[in-house]
């Protein structure tokens, strides 16, 4: 990593403690970008570079940016696409996005700002999106096939499932969570492997 980008990771976490004081002790709604800005002595400009906007100060962490469907995009030709998808399932849930007090705080903000969920809401719809068009490709198929959007949402439920197992814990830094997220990961597919649920029946 040259300086420059030192320089930017550093400016970033200036302004995400200087927002997350804010925001643990005023709250999320009463806390403008102005008196983030004078808290982290930046001007506005600069915190609008790095964060064009204030949800991104507490979701912007949290961001999987398409992690499923370049990872599934990496996988060989060849590969089964059930071992393809559960190589693109495992490498998002080990990848670190936040310290384990950075995270505290993102949760102690998300709890007391129902409006951030929906914003999560829609970061977790942009990547089945994502997933489904990267199905669609490698199979050859309209991005709309039904097949692609069940194997891409199938994948996504499996997500659902470990982090609600792990809420948190999946998205941090510590090694020492791994072995957690593993066993998690392991028994879901395990169970859903060897007692698939029901499709409904019309």
């Amino acid at each position: 990593m040259g300086l420059r980008e030192v320089h930017a990771a550093q400016t970033r976490e200036l302004i995400l403690d200087a927002a997350f004081s804010l925001f643990l002790k005023r709250g999320y709604e009463k806390t403008t970008m102005e008196e983030i800005a004078a808290t982290a002595e930046i001007g506005t400009t600069t915190l609008y570079r790095y964060y064009p906007s204030k949800d991104l100060l507490v979701v912007g962490p949290l961001e999987l940016n398409g992690q499923m469907a370049n990872e599934l995009r990496s996988r060989p030709d060849n590969e089964p696409l059930n071992i393809a998808l559960g190589h693109a399932l495992r490498v998002l849930l080990f990848t670190p996005r936040a310290g384990v007090k950075r995270l505290s705080q993102i949760q102690q903000v998300l709890e007391a700002t129902p409006s951030l969920g929906a914003r999560l809401f829609e970061q977790y719809v942009n990547e089945r999106v994502l997933l489904e068009e990267a199905v669609a490709e490698r199979l050859g198929r309209a991005p709309d096939d039904l097949y692609c959007k069940a194997a891409a949402r199938m994948t996504t439920m499996v997500l659902e499932l470990v982090s609600e197992a792990s809420p948190m814990r999946m998205l941090g830094d510590d090694l020492a969570s791994l072995p957690h997220i593993i066993k998690n990961l392991e028994a879901v597919m395990q169970l859903l492997d060897s007692n698939p649920p029901p499709f409904p029946r019309v």
